[in-house]
């Protein structure tokens, strides 16, 4: 049967195989021949010194300063046409002559040779070897480099974009491409620290397509002999050079710390920002030995971390959402850093610890930093002299050294000459505390004053906590004490400590007392060990009230009284403390008058030292007779 076809069907007119095989490599070979031979030609329809000059040119425009090159120049043109300047330095005219802003050892770039043909070629792909920049930063934090050249218009042009790029104008958007930085230095005078710092063995590679474009670069340098590796990008780098705000983002990381941000900020002073910082310090010991830097209250730390989304709000840098880490101890909270006109940098907001160590919080605030023109006596700075402090703490934990408390509200105020910490209210031992500190200079590294009140606390729990051992009262108690110090509260010795202390407790028991073997003793010795007269029901009282003054080491009592439902005894006389000894007279008397002939008067005197002191009775006028063999002991 005959086969038909459809006149309306399209025919597929395919080459063969073959066929395009071999024009596909007569295509790839002509290219490849234009390609040699215009690398062989080049040599003879392009000057060296046309391209020489040329760069020479370009370097000069984007600077806007003079350039010089002692060197040779180099041409090659395999793999690809390129030109090397040798021994380039960039200089400006100033009132004291030349100065040089930058050399550079190697400074090369490709160029187009259809450009380069027509007598104006475009160079790209910069690579820097061994470049040397030399920047001046007056006192007023500006910087005296390239204030002019391509590089400079293109800063004052530029223009922010809605989408959060940047326009240029045509006239100035010039292609750039890849730049590679080998060993390279930055060198900055410091006229405002009087100090030059150094960026060195800079090794980066920094893509940049054009200038109107984003900018993407990766480095590795050395400062102040620790190496650094840092990542850096933005879509608006000319509004970030000009000192605008503009977004970006950097990382930078290190032996011993690591930090980034992700957001928008400017290089100027007083510029918005906002994003996501993290920073990270893995080696804190090592951070500060590198640093120079000495702060009191950390010695002890070993890594810290923190994370918060930064913004700006009526001129207050703010921390929101912010995560830390000091060691195992975790907070939370928000920061805000304000300038008031006519003050320092304040630092407010609102931290919640899980736990927390009051000590090592004041202590912190104590930063030494050392300088060779001071000396040890005389180097005193403190972290004070640069910001102001007003926080809102929290904790769930908190050590107050001896003290534990939980769920601790707390307060932080440093502001010019004021500095007070409060305990506004914190749970102890079954009760409450409140505690005030007030620093006297104005900061906590010298002396000051403090308050404490504890109401309805289980001081039989503080003393198995402290593990104290003696005649102490057993009992839910309240205590009020307010002291002062000549040096820092958690330093101080307590010799040098001066306040006064009351102490009410009820329905407790004195430990270590029995008031039955203490009469047989005194009846038959003329002094004897407290621990002999002990037992282990101790001394029962429905009201224990104490109350004394000390200083110097040593406390006065000024009241001790001790109501029990049978006996009563009264204390007065030293407590030289700082000996752990005694010095003190006391009367064990009926506490109902009607049972006198049951528990008769008693006098005595305690001697020696704690928890074991010597009891000694001391007769009373018109006493009873003693036991045959027992002297008399006469009153202290």
């Amino acid at each position: 049967m005959a086969m038909t076809t459809d006149p309306e069907k399209p025919v597929s007119r395919r080459l063969p195989p073959r066929r395009a095989l071999r024009i596909a490599l007569v295509l790839l070979s002509a290219a490849l021949l234009v390609f040699v031979i215009s690398r062989a030609a080049a040599p003879y329809l392009i000057s060296s010194g046309l391209v020489r000059s040329a760069m020479e040119r370009a370097v000069a425009q984007w600077t806007g300063h003079r350039v010089s090159i002692e060197g040779t120049p180099e041409i090659v043109f395999w793999p690809e046409p390129r030109v090397t300047l040798n021994a380039v330095t960039i200089s400006k005219r100033t009132d004291n002559g030349q100065k040089v802003l930058g050399r550079v050892e190697k400074l090369s770039a490709s160029f187009g040779l259809y450009s380069a043909i027509k007598g104006s070629p475009r160079f790209s792909s910069f690579r820097f070897v061994k470049p040397e920049v030399f920047v001046d930063r007056d006192k007023d934090g500006r910087l005296d480099w390239a204030s002019e050249g391509l590089l400079s218009a293109a800063v004052r042009r530029v223009a922010n974009q809605t989408d959060g790029g940047q326009t240029l104008g045509r006239d100035l958007d010039t292609p750039i491409g890849s730049i590679t930085v080998e060993n390279g230095s930055v060198r900055l005078n410091d006229a405002a620290s009087a100090r030059d710092y150094t960026l060195s063995g800079i090794t980066a590679d920094i893509s940049w397509p054009r200038l109107s474009g984003a900018l993407t670069a990766e480095a590795s340098l050395s400062f102040a002999n620790r190496q650094f590796k840092l990542d850096f990008s933005s879509a608006q780098p000319l509004l970030l050079f000009g000192g605008k705000e503009a977004a970006m983002s950097v990382a930078l990381d290190g032996a011993a710390f690591s930090s980034s941000f992700d957001g928008n900020a400017g290089i100027g002073g007083g510029n918005i920002v906002s994003g996501d910082v993290a920073m990270s310090l893995k080696d804190v010991p090592a951070l500060f030995e590198w640093g120079g830097i000495r702060i009191a209250g950390l010695e002890k730390l070993k890594t810290a971390a923190l994370r918060a989304k930064l913004s700006t709000v009526d001129n207050e840098l703010r921390f929101e959402g912010l995560q830390f880490n000091l060691d195992d101890t975790h907070g939370s909270g928000i920061l805000g850093l304000s300038r008031p006109k006519d003050g320092k940098p304040l630092l407010s907001g609102t931290l919640a610890f899980d736990q927390l160590d009051i000590a090592d919080l004041l202590s912190s605030f104590s930063l030494d930093l050392p300088s060779e023109q001071e000396t040890e006596e005389a180097r005193q700075p403190r972290l004070t002299q640069w910001l102001d402090f007003d926080l809102t703490l929290s904790a769930s934990k908190a050590a107050l050294p001896p003290l534990d408390l939980g769920d601790v509200a707390a307060s932080i105020l440093l502001t010019g000459k004021t500095a007070k910490f409060d305990i506004a209210d914190a749970s102890f031992e079954g009760g409450d505390l409140t505690a005030s500190y007030t620093g006297a200079e104005g900061d906590f590294s010298g002396g000051g004053s403090l308050t404490l009140a504890v109401r309805n606390a289980d001081f039989g729990a503080v003393l198995d906590r402290m593990g104290l051992k003696g005649p102490l009262p057993r009992g839910r108690g309240s205590v009020d004490m307010s002291m002062k110090t000549e040096d820092p509260l958690w330093a101080t010795d307590l010799s040098e400590i001066s306040g006064k202390l009351s102490f009410t407790t009820e329905n407790g028991v004195l430990q270590a007392v029995d008031s039955r073997k203490f009469r047989e003793f005194a009846a038959t010795k003329a002094y004897y060990q407290l621990s002999a007269a002990s037992g282990e029901s101790g001394l029962p009282y429905d009201r224990l009230e104490f109350a004394a003054s000390f200083a110097g080491g040593s406390a006065e009592i000024e009241k001790a009284r001790l109501s029990g439902p049978n006996e009563t005894l009264t204390l007065s006389g030293l407590i030289p403390y700082q000996d752990r000894a005694l010095a003190v007279s006391g009367d064990l008397t009926a506490s109902d008058p009607a049972r006198e002939n049951e528990f008769p008067h008693l006098r005595f005197f305690i001697g020696g030292s704690w928890p074991d002191p010597v009891i000694s009775p001391v007769s009373l006028p018109m006493e009873a007779p003693r036991p045959e063999g027992v002297p008399a002991t006469p009153a202290p």
